[in-house]
C-alpha cells in the first residue's frame, strides 16, 4: 500500500503516522509535538473525532526544518516567523541570530575568565602604574553613532563600520567611545576619526576640540574600567582642574586583536580647564 492510499485506521501507513510513530521517526517527543500544535507552530494533518492526531509524510520536511532552526539557536517564536518566510527574510533573521550568538559567545568567554579569576586560575593582570599624563591634543573630527545603552555599544560599532564601508570612507584612527555622564540624553556614542569635508547623511559628525587633556591607561577587561575614570577625576580634584566631558575611551588593543580580555589596553582621556 502506498502512503497516499486511503485507510480508515490512523495507525495504517497509508493514512499517515500516529503522533507516536511520527515522533519516533523524527527523534522528537510526542509531548513536544502536542506543544507545537497548542501554540500553532506545527499542526497535525488531521485530528480525528476521537482526538487522535495524524501526521503525513509530506510534513516530515517541515519538522526537520524546525529542528534545524532550533539547532541554529532560534526560539519557537522566531521559528514561527521563519516558516514560510521569503529567502530575503530568512537571510535577515539568520544574520541577526548570528550576531546575537556571537555576542553570547563573547559574554560566555568573559564569564569564564571571571570564574577563573575567582578560582585563582587566571593569569595575573598586566601591571599598571596608575599614571596620569597631561597632553596637548589637536582638534579631532569624528563620525559617530549613538548607543542606546551599554548592551548596544558593540552593535553600534558594527552599524558605524558598516555605514563607513558602504560609502566608502576609511577611518583615520582607532575606535573611540564617547561617554558623557552629564548628558541629558544618550550617554554613549561610538566614533572613529575621519578626514573628509562633508558628512554623509547617514552619519553624525562631532569634533573634539584642541586643548589640554588628562589621560590614563587601563589594562585588562572592562568590568573594572571605572577605576581609570575615577583616577582622572581624583587627579583633577587634587590639582583644582575642571573636567569637560565627554570622557573618551580609545582602544589600543581590544577583542578584535586580543585573544583574551586580560590583554586589552584602553586609553581613557578627558579635556580639562584650569
Amino acid at each position: 500500500m502506498t502512503p497516499n492510499s486511503q485507510s480508515s485506521h490512523p495507525d495504517d501507513a497509508d493514512r499517515g503516522y500516529t503522533i507516536g510513530k511520527f515522533a519516533a521517526i523524527n527523534k522528537i517527543s510526542a509531548r513536544m509535538l502536542r506543544h507545537y500544535d497548542k501554540i500553532g507552530l506545527f499542526k497535525p494533518q488531521t485530528v480525528l473525532a476521537n482526538g487522535y492526531r495524524s501526521y503525513s509524510s509530506a510534513q516530515i520536511p517541515t519538522i526537520s526544518l524546525i529542528k534545524k532552526y532550533q539547532a541554529c539557536g532560534f526560539t519557537l517564536a522566531e521559528i514561527s516567523q521563519l516558516l514560510g518566510a521569503s529567502d530575503a527574510t530568512i537571510q535577515q533573521l539568520a544574520q541577526a541570530k548570528q550576531q546575537q550568538l556571537a555576542k553570547q559567545d563573547v559574554q560566555q568567554d568573559q564569564a569564564g575568565e571571571l570564574l577563573a579569576t575567582l578560582l585563582g586560575d587566571a593569569s595575573a593582570p598586566l601591571p599598571s602604574d596608575d599614571a596620569v599624563s597631561v597632553t596637548q591634543q589637536p582638534e579631532r573630527h569624528l563620525v559617530c553613532e549613538p548607543a542606546a545603552d551599554e548592551a548596544d555599544i558593540d552593535t553600534a560599532f558594527a552599524r558605524l563600520y558598516h555605514t563607513l564601508a558602504s560609502i566608502p570612507v576609511q577611518p583615520a584612527g582607532l575606535a573611540l567611545l564617547l561617554c558623557d555622564p552629564d548628558a541629558a540624553a544618550t550617554v554613549y556614542r561610538v566614533a572613529v576619526p575621519c578626514a573628509f569635508n562633508t558628512t554623509p547623511a547617514a552619519l553624525t559628525r562631532d569634533t573634539l576640540p584642541a586643548g589640554t587633556y588628562l589621560s590614563t591607561l587601563h589594562f585588562g577587561g572592562y568590568d573594572n574600567i571605572a577605576v581609570a575614570y575615577d583616577r582622572l577625576v581624583q587627579y583633577a580634584q587634587q590639582h583644582h582642574q575642571r573636567l569637560v566631558t565627554p570622557f573618551i575611551e580609545r582602544y589600543f588593543l581590544d577583542q578584535t586583536f586580543a585573544a583574551s580580555s586580560h590583554d586589552y589596553i584602553t586609553e581613557i582621556s578627558v579635556q580639562m580647564t584650569p
